[in-house]
């Protein structure tokens, strides 16, 4: 059966969705980022797939997508795909022959014997049974012609071949909607049951609060929870009865969403974050609104909320995200360029911002650098907080989610995260590695681990949130733990089917 997509473009930037053939002379790669897909192509069929910034085959092109189109290429190209571009119609289309089933039947049952030999080896916990089962109803399936067989027979038995780690960190990120006790523990029972041992619930969101205690006339309640239940004391006591470790997930500078009301801006204009022409500046990636760390009083107030939250909730961990500023764009596109953010500048560098006229430049550099330098007096403030509720016997542990390339995490957001792990403030970093490619996510995760492992890498994955086939998970899951990963951490409880729970739970996830 033939499948077609749209293509956006040949050669140029990839952007958002769109899927980009790239031609080129032999030695030259597509030089994309890490959140795509990409299949090589060589006289009409697939020879390499999966990461990013591949090499173009001399007489060949690489696919290339990202979002949609990346999900396309993921679900329906594999090596010995036969791929047909057509720049008249702008479409591709997707030949699944019989010679290319075959070979992809023929991969795939020697990859499952192989996964089987390991874990005999190794004298590991699985159900051997079934999964010699299926690999023999793979072979018979493979003789007879039926490749979709082949290909549901295999994926069971790579679950049923998994390695379990027992004692890892399985966690997952939660956006409450919860109405009752009753939905509390369903959805706690759900994923414990699937193997997951730590939640992260969501404390603020869009510039409300989800919980009752953490209430101001900066910071309202939640439509949802406007009746009066509080959904942090419900889930807090639900995972501490089954076992399950709960975890603060706090938005610190992310206050707010164009179009859906920004209540801190109404009430204290002179603390958002601002852009050249004196307009708020939306995140780069979204429409959202940030506040200004820069200023000592915005500092002051988020700090004020992560002790009033530790006071009102007894919650075992707290996690920074957003501890940054808004996605810059150059010059016109940064934020800072309020009055009060360019006479402290001037005051600590002597540079006036509004001199700065390339993004080359060392005063340009300078300005990243103390942005980020006032982000991480934050992370300290948050850090000395955590010690002092130690000193009274409270065990929290501290944890942010960073972007996992450092310098791009600083020259876009000011967030130098390599400064607060080197300085022991953090007791597990959470980079979101959010890449379809296993194979990008281990190399990602690994880099990290080797070059800042002083705090445990509990790596962020997204395969249901970027909507892979559900195997993906599991693959990914495998990735990071090869990489030296102390465990992974699940974005999020909307994005997971049951399907996806019910595969992490006889695999990966099978031990405790």
């Amino acid at each position: 059966m033939n499948m077609t997509y749209p293509i956006t473009k040949w050669n140029g930037s990839r952007g958002a969705d769109q899927l980009v053939v790239y031609t080129g002379n032999n030695g030259t790669s597509t030089g994309t980022n890490r959140y795509g897909w990409e299949a090589a192509v060589l006289d009409g069929r697939v020879i390499a797939c999966g990461k990013n910034d591949t090499p173009i085959p001399e007489g060949g092109f690489v696919l290339s997508g990202h979002g949609k189109a990346a999900g396309f290429l993921c679900g329906n190209l594999f090596v010995g795909s036969g791929v047909i571009v057509d720049r008249e119609t702008m479409l591709l289309t997707v030949e699944n022959d019989r010679a290319a089933l075959e070979l992809q039947a023929d991969m795939q049952i020697a990859e499952i014997e192989g996964r089987l030999q390991e874990r005999i080896r190794e004298g590991a916990k699985f159900d051997r049974e079934n999964a010699e089962k299926r690999l023999e109803n793979a072979r018979k399936a493979k003789e007879n012609g039926e490749f979709d067989q082949v290909k549901a027979e295999t994926e069971e038995a790579y679950y049923l071949t998994a390695r379990s780690v027992p004692g890892e960190v399985r966690a997952v990120w939660h956006r409450p909607h919860e109405q009752s006790d009753e939905e509390v523990e369903h959805t706690v029972l759900r994923l414990r049951d699937a193997g997951f041992n730590m939640l992260l619930v969501e404390i603020n969101y869009e510039g409300y609060a989800n919980a009752q205690k953490c209430v101001h006339d900066f910071l309202p309640i939640r439509a949802e929870y406007a009746g009066g239940f509080d959904v942090m004391d419900s889930f807090i006591r639900v995972c501490h009865k089954h076992g399950v470790q709960i975890h603060a997930w706090f938005e610190d500078f992310f206050f707010g969403v164009e179009g859906m009301g920004c209540p801190i801006a109404e009430l204290h204009p002179e603390w958002m974050a601002r852009r050249k022409d004196g307009g708020l500046l939306h995140d780069a990636y979204d429409t959202f609104y940030f506040l200004n760390p820069a200023l000592e009083e915005v500092r002051e107030l988020v700090l004020s909320l992560c002790r009033e939250i530790l006071d009102h909730y007894n919650f075992d961990g707290f996690q920074l995200d957003y501890i940054r500023y808004p996605v810059g764009r150059g010059i016109d596109r940064s934020a800072g360029f309020d009055e009060q953010t360019k006479a402290l500048f001037l005051q600590d560098t002597g540079i006036r911002l509004d001199d700065i006229q390339s993004e080359d430049s060392p005063e340009w550099d300078c300005f990243i650098r103390w942005r980020a330098e006032k982000v991480t007096a934050f992370v300290s403030s948050v850090h000395d907080l955590i010690l002092d509720y130690r000193a009274k016997g409270r065990n929290i542990q501290l944890s942010t989610a960073v972007f996992g390339d450092p310098e791009e995490a600083i020259r876009l957001k000011c967030q130098d995260w390599r400064f607060w792990v080197k300085q022991g403030w953090l007791d597990a970093i959470f980079p979101m590695a959010y890449l379809n490619s296993a194979e990008d996510v281990g190399r990602e995760v690994g880099y990290m681990v080797r070059e800042y492992g002083e705090a445990p890498n509990i790596s962020g994955i997204s395969p249901m949130y970027n909507h892979l086939p559900t195997i993906e998970s599991t693959k990914q899951v495998e990735e990071c733990r090869k990489a030296g990963a102390t465990g992974v951490a699940f974005f999020a409880t909307h994005n997971c089917t049951d399907e996806q729970l019910e595969k992490l739970r006889i695999g990966v996830f099978r031990e405790d």
